[in-house]
């Protein structure tokens, strides 16, 4: 089974999906390469995704391979950027690094990482804004955002402070070193999206890089040294709406609800949902109370993730089987030669 496949539309048939049902959410996913997240697949049959891929090959893949699993899916051949308009794209010697910032091949040569850096070609592309991007995708606002164009986030966020004040839920790559010039760091793309209503949930996926090599703690390879750990590169930052922003929005508390539990996230979303009038609400409309539902809900995806973990647990073992010799044998470097 496809490691994805255990989230696949897990809430349809509780009080969750019936709310879902009456209160689809709308996901764009910018930079879509290799298709749409995982993220709100427990909801992908009430969930309608938008992605935006400006590469035509990968655009033209995308397209012949319909996702299915969600209300509806659709991409559009678009790039996004701050103020729109034609933009030259760096495209690197490995696809994932394409960017229209130049590459900082400075800090590739640092790691080893040049296939990331070196620019194979560029070519020009059409960009929108975000706010383009929402007009071109028909729709009044995003519900959730995942963007991850290679350090171009944070200019596009602060170009767009009329789209993100509609915006529920926010999953943005950010970067600790700039890999392109005229990239906007963490710090920076806290501060606007701070400044914007949101909160920072979680830090997923943080990526660390060595010098040499790409075998981080706790394994050791064969490279000079054997072991490091790496430094922290980027990650992806999850980001909700402080709900007090809100006010009394029923329908975009119940949204912000609905995503937080499709992420996993039952204690935020049941101070959403045990809000009074939100609770009145639901015990009137789905004859349940926020409790009751969080607690289905929480029950079910509890399991799928707890099977995730463990099969990740057992599979997690074969690196450590393929890195036993290195651990056990690696023997100590040769004593220097005294200089004469």
């Amino acid at each position: 089974m496809h490691r994805h496949m255990i989230w696949d539309n897990i809430f349809r048939d509780l009080i969750a999906g019936r709310i879902a049902r009456d209160h689809p959410l709308i996901y764009f996913d910018i930079g879509t390469r290799d298709g749409f997240q995982s993220d709100l697949l427990a909801l992908a049959f009430a969930v309608h995704a938008v992605g935006f891929e400006p590469e035509p090959e990968e655009f033209q893949r995308l397209n012949a391979a319909p996702d299915g699993r969600w209300a509806s899916a659709r991409y559009l051949l678009n790039g996004i950027s701050a103020n729109g308009g034609a933009k030259e794209l760096y495209v690197s010697r490995d696809r994932i690094g394409t960017s229209l910032l130049k590459p900082n091949i400075e800090l590739g040569r640092r790691f080893n990482m040049t296939q990331f850096f070196e620019v194979e070609k560029t070519v020009t592309m059409d960009t929108v804004t975000l706010g383009g991007a929402v007009a071109d995708a028909g729709v009044d606002a995003i519900d959730y955002l995942k963007i991850d164009i290679e350090g171009a986030e944070f200019a596009v966020f602060q170009s767009a402070p009329a789209v993100l004040a509609d915006t529920l839920a926010i999953k943005t790559e950010a970067c600790y070193l700039p890999a392109r010039a005229g990239q906007g760091l963490v710090r920076e793309i806290d501060q606007v999206l701070s400044e914007s209503g949101f909160q920072l949930m979680d830090i997923v996926h943080p990526v660390h890089w060595r010098r040499q090599g790409h075998v981080t703690h706790p394994f050791v390879s064969q490279t000079s040294p054997p072991y490091a750990r790496g430094q922290l590169i980027h990650g992806d930052y999850l980001y909700f709406r402080d709900p007090d922003t809100i006010g009394d929005d029923r329908e975009k508390l119940l949204k912000m609800a609905l995503i937080a539990m499709a992420l996993g996230y039952f204690d935020h979303a049941l101070m959403i949902l045990e809000r009074p009038s939100i609770n009145d609400y639901l015990t009137a409309t789905y004859d349940a109370p926020a409790q009751y539902i969080i607690d289905e809900a929480s029950s079910v995806y509890g399991r799928r993730a707890y099977r995730q973990a463990f099969w990740r647990q057992i599979t997690g073992l074969v690196p450590y089987l393929r890195n036993m010799r290195n651990a056990l044998f690696s023997g100590s470097p040769a004593t220097p030669r005294q200089g004469s």
